[in-house]
């Protein structure tokens, strides 16, 4: 049997817990009250995470800090990206401590992104036989990690939102192309939600026909020269060196050095946290999920 391993985006999780959930105050024993609404919401769904996928390793991938390698690259680098709210900031300890007690490995590595630490788990795993990768999010970024003739092992992705797997027909519906040619997409049309610049004027289909047609980037660059004069063409000419930048930008590293040592997550600090928190409608409810793992 396969040793499956879950790899969770867990500030992906935490900002739609927060943003889907109400304020949620816990009175604590100081007089003071504490924000949970976004943890309540962070345990919910981790939990039917669990029960669909049992008898498995997490791994918790977690951002470390705003500046990346990517800001060493281009400056502009979710320049434009808000702040993480503080009412969420203050809870992010609470979720990584969720994380903790609900058995997962933490991982958070100076310098990278979440994305980056789960390309680098993928690639890792798929590479070599006897594994079962499940990417849950719902990232379009890490669409491109669903190149799987490359892996020995199974890799998939699992969208928690739309609770359903993403195969590669979603992949050819959202960027037009097959997803070992998601980069390519990305590079001319760039990513106006992380600043990532792309080609001005080459939008998503623009983008997709010239990728289908050339089957990379750099093709296409090769055969710059043959491509029929128009203002999109002309301004992909001027600009091709912005298309180069944001694939690097866009591109996922996956060579990050990671310890892997299998072993699947224990569940004996659940309850206790749940009590903690006062999540006592969830306790039931994890107990109908796990059934008979004792926890």
């Amino acid at each position: 049997m396969a040793q499956r391993v879950c790899l969770i985006d867990v500030s992906g999780f935490a900002y739609r817990s927060f943003y889907g959930m109400p304020s949620l105050r816990r009175r604590q024993t100081d007089g003071t009250d504490l924000e949970i609404g976004a943890l309540f919401g962070f345990c919910s769904s981790v939990l039917k995470i669990m029960v669909k996928f049992r008898s498995a390793m997490y791994v918790a991938a977690c951002d470390s800090s705003r500046k990346t390698f990517r800001n060493e690259i281009y400056e502009g680098y979710k320049a434009s990206r808000k702040s993480m709210p503080p009412e969420l900031a203050t809870q992010m300890s609470l979720i990584q401590d969720a994380c903790h007690n609900f058995g997962f490995k933490i991982e958070k590595i100076p310098g990278f992104e979440a994305d980056d630490i789960i390309a680098s788990y993928t690639r890792h795993l798929g590479l070599r036989p006897g594994f079962e990768v499940i990417i849950v999010s719902s990232d379009k970024d890490l669409m491109q990690l669903l190149n799987c003739s490359q892996y020995e092992s199974t890799v998939r992705i699992y969208d928690p939102m739309k609770h359903k797997e993403i195969k590669e027909e979603d992949v050819i519906n959202k960027f037009g192309v097959s997803p070992d040619m998601v980069l390519d997409v990305m590079a001319l049309m760039g990513d106006d939600s992380d600043d990532i610049p792309g080609v001005s004027g080459i939008g998503p289909k623009t983008a997709a026909a010239l990728i289908n047609e050339y089957k990379s980037l750099d093709n296409l660059i090769m055969n710059l020269h043959a491509l029929p004069k128009n203002k999109k063409n002309d301004r992909l000419k001027l600009e091709i060196d912005k298309a180069i930048l944001s694939k690097k930008l866009a591109a996922l590293k996956d060579d990050i050095e990671i310890n892997f040592q299998y072993t699947e997550s224990p569940v004996d600090g659940i309850s206790q946290f749940l009590e903690q928190y006062g999540f006592h409608s969830m306790l039931s409810y994890a107990d109908r999920m796990i059934g008979n793992a004792k926890y």
